[in-house]
């Protein structure tokens, strides 16, 4: 505690109006030190950063990084983004002061979040996302992990915008690679052109600490080889829908992921929202009576024109998968879909032999581990289409 005064006390912003109450954080190498302070206009707290590159190994080239942030902040005004106060030089280096918003990081809250819990966190920093991307041009934050997500009773903020690009030469490759390594989409590690779908893999790997319950420096160990994290194997009490969108989102092919944050999010809210502990055996027993005696009763009056029955007996409206943007790990055996658009639907793991697939547009779809024995396909657009560890019908279908 005597650390922190000493340190507050070297710091004198009074003739900028502001007092040091103490120290919330320090990055020796990059020379930041983080502070509580308080607006002694307003009265109300802040929280000032410190960049010291003149006392540090950083060079002053880093002050360009910085003062990116601060034109990133000033153009933006969102609930999720703590605001921009204020910034000035000083002699050995620069300080930034942003609206304090109380709470924790996601890296050091010390919960354990329940997947709902989640849930939520993922559609609130999507709108973020959804915010930032509709920017002219769109922000790329480039460094989204959970120490720089904070989290209080109600609320979730993101913060820590030193890598974020906001111009449309940005979002290309660059020199330097910039973000933390089990974070950065592969595109980003070897950098390569970035796209609204980047920050969706930081966010998916995000969510993936939070599940397992995994420290930021240990999610390496979920990675393969080929930057794949193997989901099933660690997540398997998801719940088959959400697994499939986490899979998605954390695919390290970026034509393979949700294309934007909008997209990811209708499809995360179209997701069951049922998805905690499940029913004993005889309410599952006594629901499913009702369920078929009810849909036997509802099969003789309704027109089986917009359905698609499989050879089984199984049966989809093609209304409900164009609703939930397809169907993952379904059976779809024999399903008519020829002609019909079905970019970036997800049929992971689905079965869908004797499907017929002509004609239809199936570009950025995900048809990973899917049954196509027996499908027919000529003049399907396959675009994009991630077609691996699927059993394809002969080419001449």
């Amino acid at each position: 505690m005597n650390h922190h005064n000493q340190n507050s006390s070297l710091l004198d912003l009074s003739p900028q109006g502001y007092q040091i109450d103490r120290v919330l954080g320090q990055n020796i190498n990059g020379g930041r030190v983080t502070y509580l302070a308080q607006d002694l206009n307003g009265n109300t707290p802040v929280v000032v950063k410190q960049f010291q590159f003149a006392t540090t190994g950083n060079t002053w080239s880093d002050y360009d990084s910085y003062q990116r942030e601060v034109d990133l902040l000033q153009q933006l005004n969102h609930p999720h983004i703590p605001k921009y106060v204020a910034s000035w030089e000083t002699p050995t280096g620069f300080c930034l002061v942003q609206e304090y918003k109380s709470g924790n990081t996601l890296a050091n809250s010390g919960r354990e979040f329940t997947i709902d819990r989640v849930k939520q966190i993922a559609i609130d920093i999507l709108e973020v996302l959804i915010y930032l991307q509709q920017q002219q041009p769109p922000i790329i934050h480039r460094d989204l992990k959970p120490e720089n997500i904070l989290i209080d009773d109600r609320d979730v903020y993101l913060i820590d915008f030193g890598f974020a690009r906001s111009n449309n030469t940005d979002l290309t490759a660059s020199s330097t690679i910039k973000g933390t390594l089990g974070f950065m989409p592969p595109e980003q590690l070897f950098n390569r052109p970035l796209t609204k779908a980047s920050d969706l893999y930081s966010l998916g790997v995000t969510l993936v600490c939070l599940l397992t319950k995994m420290k930021s420096t240990e999610i390496d160990r979920l990675i393969d080889h080929n930057y794949r994290l193997d989901l099933p194997k660690h997540l398997s009490h998801l719940p088959p829908k959400f697994l499939a969108w986490l899979t998605k989102m954390t695919d390290p092919n970026p034509e393979a992921r949700y294309p934007d944050a909008q997209t990811a999010l209708t499809a995360l809210q179209t997701l069951d929202s049922s998805i905690e502990v499940p029913m004993s055996k005889p309410k599952i027993i006594g629901l499913g009576l009702i369920v078929l005696i009810g849909l036997s009763v509802i099969h003789k009056y309704i027109p089986t024109g917009n359905r698609s029955i499989s050879p089984s007996g199984n049966s989809i409206s093609i209304t409900q998968l164009q609703a939930d943007k397809g169907c993952p790990g379904c059976n779809l055996a024999g399903i008519d879909l020829r002609g019909q658009n079905l970019q970036s639907y997800d049929f992971t793991g689905a079965n869908l032999s004797g499907a017929d697939l002509r004609d239809a547009d199936l570009r950025g779809a995900s048809l990973r581990g899917a049954n196509l024995t027996d499908a027919m396909w000529v003049g399907a657009n396959l675009g994009s289409t991630d077609l691996r560890e699927a059993k394809l019908p002969p080419s001449n279908h």
